[in-house]
Formats: structure tokens, sequence, C-alpha cells
């Protein structure tokens, strides 16, 4: 018995965020706090939070839902909090989480502006009760309010004058609010239905307008998956925490730069004739009075996931150490072209192009002529080499998930239970 509750108070300390869902690929953006609340009603932002777009946003049933967030700086778990219409890259099937800024800032650097990430659906680790917060227009015969502080998704909201009969209330548009239909008598009883189908029940004695009811009940979380964007439960799958998303590694290929890679040179890059497939678009860069081919990454890359640069090269005629290649600000380094006409592959390591492990990021690769007169160069698939380096993936620290002075709160909070576990323990043995 001992041992068991030795166990069970160390895997609680250890284990606080419950994953809910895989890991998603998302696109992620920042904005400014707010002061005065937002469209799911839950009044100014008390932990990290962000909105949602259309794609998983849904009339506010994402509202008080919680996510992990995985960027190049680290993971936070934050609450759904707003309604964001705007998709600003444009890929259809992913979804945009606009953070707040304080949010944001803990997964990259502001900077940064917006990035590709992985993201899951996880338990909210609140503390104390669901909330039923009353509008401050109710009165008898409009009695609105909203529904927060709820550990995992709240489905459905139910309302009875006599805890037997049941009517459905319907979420209100964009601002997560219900509202019983005619006249409120007390005292009222109210239901709440998770997304695993646990309904909690409480009772509320009296109209209080703009008071938050502590309702004394709270959802459990279950050991169950679900689709985050339908709710519907779904297989688990054995993910730990979230990889981070490798957006990087195809850097050009067939006419187009993937992903954040981007040509800043202006360089031809439809060229169509004798590629290295077929049918298939590659570049043509004319280097004369020193050109440089350039092209960088509007996000920093981690050196410790790739180990080389790779691509296809050829030239129009034979040259010795005619074309320099640096990354970053590094030290150039010289590459020959042997055959007429046709295309080498090329694999330069960072070790030889003078990246060592101290340097943790790069984000420009440039080429350069040897020299003034005009030579022609082609390139095609171009990458990076992914290394050795396992991923286990990044979770949320159990003090990152809420903001500002409140992480001071939850730091002091969670010393005192490791203390406090550390007394009982010692008492047991």
């Amino acid at each position: 018995m001992k041992f068991f509750f030795l166990f069970f108070l160390l895997v609680k300390f250890a284990f606080s965020t419950k994953s809910l869902s895989q890991c998603n690929n998302a696109v992620a953006t920042f904005y400014e706090p707010y002061d005065s609340g937002a469209s799911c009603g839950f009044g100014i932002p008390k932990i990290y939070g962000a909105a949602l777009d259309d794609k998983i946003y849904k009339n506010g049933e994402k509202c008080g839902i919680c996510y992990e967030l995985v960027g190049p700086k680290g993971a936070v778990k934050l609450m759904v909090d707003n309604y964001d219409p705007e998709d600003p890259m444009g890929k259809d099937d992913w979804p945009h989480f606009d953070c707040h800024k304080n949010t944001f800032e803990q997964i990259a650097d502001a900077s940064w502006g917006i990035l590709n990430i992985t993201w899951r659906m996880v338990a909210c680790g609140h503390e104390g009760n669901i909330l039923l917060n009353t509008f401050s227009g109710s009165h008898d015969y409009y009695y609105s309010f909203v529904v927060s502080n709820h550990e995992i998704g709240l489905k459905h909201v139910y309302y009875s004058n006599n805890n037997k009969d049941w009517t459905l209330l319907s979420r209100e548009g964009d601002y997560n609010r219900w509202t019983v239909p005619g006249q409120i008598t007390f005292p009222a009883y109210f239901q709440f239905e998770s997304i695993d189908g646990e309904k909690v029940s409480t009772q509320i004695n009296e109209l209080k307008v703009g008071y938050s009811h502590d309702t004394g009940v709270q959802f459990k979380v279950p050991d169950k998956y679900f689709d985050p964007r339908s709710l519907d439960v779904v297989p688990k799958v054995d993910e730990k925490c979230c990889k981070l998303f490798d957006a990087y590694s195809q850097i050009y290929e067939d006419g187009r730069f993937y992903s954040e890679w981007g040509d800043v040179s202006g360089a031809t890059v439809d060229y169509d004739i004798n590629c290295v497939e077929e049918g298939k678009k590659c570049i043509k860069f004319e280097f004369s009075n020193w050109n440089v081919f350039k092209f960088m990454n509007r996000f920093k890359v981690e050196t410790k996931r790739y180990k080389a640069i790779e691509f296809y090269i050829k030239s129009e005629s034979v040259c010795k150490s005619c074309l320099n290649v640096m990354i970053d600000g590094y030290n150039w380094h010289s590459i020959s072209i042997s055959d007429i006409d046709q295309w080498e592959k090329v694999t330069l390591s960072f070790k030889d192009l003078d990246i060592d492990d101290s340097a943790s990021f790069i984000e420009s690769f440039m080429f350069q002529g040897s020299s003034q007169e005009s030579k022609i160069i082609y390139f095609d698939q171009i990458e990076l080499v992914k290394s050795d380096y396992i991923d286990e993936g990044t979770c949320a620290d159990s003090d990152d998930d809420k903001g500002s002075d409140s992480n001071n709160l939850g730091n002091i909070v969670n010393i005192s239970y490791l203390f406090l576990n550390i007394y009982i323990i010692s008492l047991l043995l």
C-alpha cells in the first residue's frame, strides 16, 4: 500500500498535462493583449490564450478547450478564448492559432510573426470547479450566461425548473453564451455535458447579475482521444509529446521554394529545359560581376536536426573552384564542376562549411561566382539532409500554462506540493 501511494504521488506530480488528441500541423501568429474580454466571454485573460479561425472554432464550440502548441523555442499550454476569421497562410487544411503575444513568445521570437507549429488538444488543468457566469444584462425573462473553467470541452448545456425535465439550450453565435428561453424560476437547475458525454448538474438559487457562480462540479478527464476538429472519439495513438514540425528539409523542387524558404536574389526559378527530371522546372542563374544567388528561411533552422545541404548542379562549361558557397556569415567553400552540361549531385556537410556544434541555428545559403566573367549555372532539387538527432517531442511544462504573474503562484503551489509529498512519503516509509 505504501509503495502504491508513493507511486501515485510521483505520477501525479510528474504528469500534469493529459493529452486528448494526436499531434497535428497548424499556423501560429500573435496579436497584442486586449483589456476587455473577447468572443468567448471569459473576460480579461488570466492564462495563456489564443483565437481560432473558422476551420476549428465552429461557432464557439472550442471556447474553453485547451491546446498545447510546439514551436522552435518550446511548448505552451493555452485556452481558446477568442475568434479570428483570418487565415494568414491560405493552408486550407491547417488551423490558425492567433495567440496572445505572451503566448506566442513561449514558442518563438515575436520578430518572426508567423510560423508553422504542431499542436494537440489537452486537459486544461484548471483549479476549482466549473463556473456559471451570469450576463450583466440578465433578468427574469432573459437569463443569459457563459460557462467557463471546464476541464475538457463543453458540448451541451441543459436547463430545468424542476430538476427532472431538461431543455437543451443553444450556444449563441460567436459569443459562447447560453440563454434560458422565456421566464426563469428559482431554484434553477443546469446540466453540463462534456465532449466525453459525462453530465454534471448544479443548482442556482437566485438571480445575481454579473456574478460568477461556483457550480461545485467539474468534468473528469477521460482516458480517450478525440478528433480535435469534430470532437468525436477516435483511437488513441502512441504519442508522448508533440515533435517540432519539420518544415525545412525540402528547400526547392519543380519551380517552387517550399515552406518558409524563399529566393532573395531574383533568380530565374521556372527554367524548364533539361532539368534533373524531365518535365520539371529548375533554377537558372547567371553569375557575373560577383552576383550572388541567395535563398533563406524566414525562421531560423535548428542545426542539430540537419547535417548537410544537398543539391544538383550543372554548367555549360567546366570550371575549377568556380563557385563559392556560404551558410549565413561563416566561411566560403569552393566547389568545381567537372562535366559539361551534366547534372552532378553535390553534398556539403555542415562541418565542411565550418558550421560547428556551437551554432544552434542557420537561416541562409549563398552561392557566388569566382570572377566577373559571365557563367550560367543551373540548380535543382535543393534540400537539407537530416541528422541522426532523435526528436522525442516537446511537452508544455506544468508551470507554463498561465500567463504573467500567475506563473509565480503556480511555481509556489507546485514547490509546496512537492515538499508536502516528500513529507508524507517520509511518514509512510
